[in-house]
């Protein structure tokens, strides 16, 4: 009987769908070997070996594919004559997917070369399916595996994934410099992406994420490629797809070892939101992220690069101390030119009492301290280099590799340099040793609580081959990492300037953008890594597998309208709040604004034109309370020459299109006005309209404040209205000596000319006065305590 609705559901799709090209997977039909569920049915033939994939809901999805792997004997696939093929049915108990079955595809080979086990799962309770391909070396001799494919489904080998609507792709970077491209999809034209890629179709149309849950093994790619047919391609959907996990030129494969190609879904969702977030929630579960607190402090990075001195650390931690502690600014960190040298992370002459010393200095203001390491790079002349050489990667030929930021190994500029740049190889031992003790020094006997890690890429990701030459180049990574997090402790805060997909888990922080010197307009929005974007298109990845890290707010070279610009985008991003500036030099206004993006409130706002352009604009968060819900909806202007108009409708923000609501400008202190169905306006260049926007209730309404960019949702703890003594009451939070404003709808208008218009009404703590025909103002003073309660009297007002 299932055999027959199978065959029934087949015909009905060619029927529904002659639009598509029928690919066979060749042989008899007592060859195939079946896996099925609610969702999927996996047909793997064994004559072939040639595997497909069809999808219930979807006329047909992985059509034709095969698995394959390089070697240094050539390339081997499942669909090879020289396999001996069988098919083994498990059943599946996964800890974050669920129950399921496994179709374990065993490919022994009669060459006694490399044996394959392909592994396709299927989850009672998901709309998803799994894929791994695990190689063993089946000879007595090593064998070279730069690379395996665990899913390769394209035109040359009559196969396809058809994925029918789909427009647009969102695509990944390999780290903070690439953070991934909003592409349409154009036939004939090539796509690739690292760790994940996400298929659009539309608007409340379902969506697709193709990725690697985890790559603890492999440095994952996927590529794409929309097919050219006779008929349109929003019909057919059919694309050329790859899934390549990469180890490195020279990554061996002993004899009886295996390797795998790391875990590789295909997650199906609703939308492609919703197809992101169970994505990233799926790794988050599988790796058990726990995530220590948010970082918000000061980097020396922006205002003094290299030139960083003991001195100016400590005028800017005391500075932070009276100025921005009481606001959840904690830590103070050390960039990039403090120590002696690459491999040698002692202070140099600018640091002359030393890392601890400093390190006990800036506690001493109240403050924690942080610092940057690059523990991979070290120079020639250190004592780790002149005494152990064996501790550094060397290439094939077996001289020491060297390695510089931008420029390729042997060119005559590399040749020159002095001192040259070599890489740690944790593959031994005693460099492993050497790493872990300066994880511990900095952690447990400088005291530094907040440790930033940069310069992987091109130094321990770089080599053709480590010590140990069994390890693979995303191996080598997590390792280090693991020693890094074992070394420091649990309850240090790590950023990661690397792969996170690679170090998730064991990483609290993830730097997501590209810093852009001298940190103008450029940094925060000009270009695809910029801040805007990338904190647009990896929104999903933040509390799910790290705190997303948009770099530095740096308001030195930005217009007032432009620093608060970024410091919206920075605040929206949920993540990290770090200054870039020099503090001391921070004027009143410029204060001001970073204050009003301290603490971050933690969550990410969802960036609602996602799929519609490579700089997302629009982004809205909603902020719910006990005693109510809003959305802060951030709508801005990338353009540095050219004001435009934004036009939105309510339903994207998630809002219900039939109702009325009430908006509050945050930067501009003024009531919007009343909104329904559509929201517009009108931005100056580089600019940010950022809205409180509250459902009109018919009663007086807290709106916003001018404390936080969120309006109410860290400095409100309380706001209720009683309609018997028509009184409303409301509790605010601040800290001692400071003060805030909050913005409450009333109602009943009242004309300028109306007595009670030009009224202060001073209370113990607070005054209120009407400021607008609706709007009416609580200005909030924290003199003894942090905590002060406040009324609306209206039979009084």
């Amino acid at each position: 009987m299932k055999r027959f609705n199978r065959i029934a559901l087949a015909l009905f799709s060619l029927e529904m769908f002659s639009i598509l090209p029928v690919l066979s997977e060749g042989g008899a039909p007592g060859d195939s070997e079946t896996l099925e569920n609610s969702f999927f049915v996996v047909d793997f033939n064994r004559k072939t070996g040639y595997f497909k994939v069809t999808r219930k809901k979807e006329p047909s999805f992985l059509l034709h594919a095969v698995s394959r792997v390089d070697t240094s004997l050539g390339i081997r696939a499942t669909s090879d004559p020289d396999y001996q093929r069988s098919v083994e049915i498990q059943n599946l108990k996964d800890k974050v997917l669920g129950n399921g079955q496994r179709m374990i595809v065993v490919c022994r080979d009669e060459k006694k070369q490399i044996d394959l086990d392909l592994r396709i799962s299927l989850y009672d309770t998901r709309d998803a399916f799994e894929i791994e391909l695990i190689c063993r070396n089946a000879s007595d001799r090593d064998i070279f595996v730069p690379r395996v494919k665990p899913v390769n489904a394209t035109g040359k080998d009559n196969g396809a994934c058809v994925f029918p609507g789909a427009t647009t792709i969102l695509t990944n970077g390999k780290m903070y410099y690439d953070a991934g491209r909003v592409l349409p999809l154009v036939p004939g034209k090539d796509v690739s992406s690292w760790w994940n890629v996400c298929l659009y179709r539309g608007e409340k149309k379902p969506g697709l994420v193709i990725g690697y849950l985890g790559n603890p093994t492999a440095m994952g790619e996927i590529k794409v490629c929309p097919v050219s047919t006779e008929s349109s391609e929003k019909e057919t959907g059919r694309l050329d797809l790859t899934a390549l996990s990469g180890y490195q030129k020279e990554f061996v494969l002993k004899p009886g070892a295996t390797v795998s190609s790391d875990r590789l879904i295909f997650q199906f969702a609703p939308d492609s939101f919703q197809a992101l977030e169970l994505y990233s929630q799926a790794i988050s579960e599988l790796y058990e992220v726990r995530l220590n607190p948010t970082i918000h402090g000061w980097c020396s990075w922006f205002s003094f690069f290299g030139g960083i001195t003991e001195e100016e650390v400590l005028k800017n931690a005391e500075f932070a101390a009276r100025h921005l502690k009481p606001y959840g600014f904690e830590y103070i960190q050390i960039d990039d030119g403090f120590y002696t040298a690459f491999g040698n992370w002692e202070g140099n002459d600018r640091f002359p009492h030393g890392m601890k010393w400093l390190a006990d200095k800036i506690r001493e203001q109240g403050m924690k301290p942080g610092i940057w390491f690059a523990p991979y790079v070290i120079h020639s002349g250190t004592a780790l280099s002149n005494e152990h050489p064996d501790w550094l990667i060397h290439n094939p030929d077996g001289k020491l590799k060297q390695v510089h930021p931008y420029l390729p190994e042997g060119s005559p500029e590399v040749e020159r340099e002095i001192p040259k740049r070599h890489v740690l190889d944790i593959t031994h031992p005693d460099a492993a040793k050497w790493l872990s003790d300066l994880f511990h020094a900095a952690a447990h006997e400088w005291g530094y609580e907040f440790i930033k890690v940069d310069f992987v890429d091109w130094s321990a990701l770089a080599a053709d081959r480590y010590h140990d030459p069994t390890v693979t180049r995303a191996a080598f990574y997590r390792k280090g990492a693991e020693i890094m997090r074992q070394a420091a402790g649990s309850k240090t805060h790590i950023l990661d300037c690397g792969p996170g997909n690679v170090s998730v888990g064991l990483i609290d922080s993830m730097r997501i953008e590209l810093d852009q010197p001298p940190c103008a307009w450029n940094q925060y929005y000009e270009n695809p890594p910029s801040t805007g974007p990338a904190m647009a298109k990896r929104y999903y990845c933040h509390g799910n597998l790290w705190i997303n890290d948009a770099d530095h707010l740096v308001m030195m070279y930005l217009t007032t309208a432009q620093a608060q610009a970024a410091a919206s985008l920075i605040g929206l991003s949920g993540g990290t709040v770090i200054s870039g500036d020099r503090l001391t030099d921070l004027d009143q206004t410029q204060l001001e604004i970073l204050r009003k993006i301290l603490p971050s409130y933690g969550r990410a706002a969802k960036p609602i034109d996602l799929f519609e352009r490579d700089r997302p604009e629009i982004f809205a968060l909603t902020v719910s309370k006990p005693f109510g819900q809003w959305i802060v909806a951030g709508l801005f202007n990338s353009d540095a020459q050219n004001s435009v108009t934004k036009k939105i409708s309510l339903e994207r923000l998630g809002l219900d299109s039939s109702k009325t609501y009430l908006a509050f400008d945050f930067w501009k202190q003024k009531f919007f006005g009343e909104i329904k169905g559509t929201l517009e306006t009108r931005l100056e260049p580089s600019s940010v309209c950022l809205l409180a926007i509250h459902e009109k209730k018919g009663e007086p309404q807290a709106l916003s404040t001018d404390r936080h960019i969120l309006q109410g949702a860290l400095e409100l703890e309380n706001v209720e209205w009683n309609p018997q003594t028509r009184i409303l009451k409301g509790v605010s939070l601040g800290p001692v000596g400071s003060e805030h404003r909050v913005y409450v709808y009333a109602p009943d208008s009242r004309e300028p000319w109306d007595v009670g218009w030009y009224n202060f009404r001073d209370y113990p703590g607070y005054t209120v006065k009407r400021i607008e025909s609706n709007i009416i103002r609580v200005h909030v003073r924290f003199e003894k305590e942090p905590r002060v309660s406040w009324q609306i009297n209206y039979a009084e007002f």
